[in-house]
């Protein structure tokens, strides 16, 4: 399966605020002349070699003329992000799956927001990472999967470079440290209001008695109001910015040797 050249972002769609038109060769300009990326399928897989044309899949700019700092992501950051997340998942397990186009459709989605953030985080300055921070996320994601020789292997296996998966893990670092500093938690409820918001349903741990499940039912709920209050911070910062998206998640799905390209 071979993908669109680098500039054939014009058949994306495009969400702005002001004139909606992709600016004239810009996505070309950001990527170049395109750089073929050559997976190649496992034995087990009986598939030949894909070869893949990496293209914009997502822009993310400033609001005028004045304010055009962007960050870009390429459909082989999205394939990267779809893995390190299929990692954290599936485990072992992930060396037998294969991601689909709802999989890396998914996986767009959440780098369309960490773009979101990491411009913001960008703008102010505070994108600089701690020394060991992404190491400590490599270890993180080797733990998961059963040690760095496995997840050399399984990397290997899917065509990813360290380089990679540094690049992806440092800008998850940054997204989550950003978004930390600045999302403001809830406030703690008290326990009467707890025990309330309990008894009026629509949690995992209806049928059980609140005396038993109140410290995991306190965790669920600040988890989801945290997420609630997160996703209000996206639109805020959404509204300030310019957002180009190209859906690439059929194109990728056809180049993994398990969808059959």
């Amino acid at each position: 399966m071979e993908g669109a050249s680098a500039g054939g972002g014009r058949e994306g769609r495009e969400e702005s605020r002001g004139d909606r038109r992709a600016p004239p060769g810009r996505a070309a300009a950001w990527i170049g002349a395109g750089l073929a990326l050559c997976v190649a399928a496992p034995a087990a897989a009986q598939r030949s070699p894909i070869t893949l044309i990496d293209r914009v899949a997502v822009v993310v700019e400033g609001p005028s003329a004045r304010d055009r700092a962007s960050q870009v992501a390429t459909m082989w950051d999205v394939f990267v992000a779809a893995h390190v997340y299929l990692v954290r998942e599936a485990g072992p397990g992930a060396f037998d799956l294969w991601c689909d186009a709802a999989a890396f459709g998914d996986a767009q989605r959440r780098v369309v927001e960490d773009l979101i953030a990491l411009r913001e985080a960008v703008r102010l300055g505070r994108d600089v990472v701690a020394p060991g921070l992404v190491d400590e996320a490599r270890d993180q994601l080797a733990a998961r999967i059963g040690g760095h020789d496995v997840l050399r292997a399984f990397l290997r296996e899917r065509a990813i470079s360290m380089e990679s998966l540094d690049a992806a893990l440092r800008r998850e670092v940054i997204v989550a440290r950003f978004t930390r500093d600045s999302v403001r938690l809830p406030a703690t409820l008290d326990a009467a209001e707890l025990e309330a918001r309990f008894a009026a349903g629509g949690h995992p741990f209806e049928g059980r008695a609140f005396a038993e499940t109140a410290a995991e039912f306190e965790e669920w709920l600040r988890s989801r109001q945290l997420e609630e209050y997160r996703q209000r911070w996206l639109v805020e910062l959404r509204g300030r910015c310019r957002l180009i998206v190209n859906d690439v998640s059929r194109e990728l799905a056809g180049a993994a040797p398990g969808e059959g390209g």
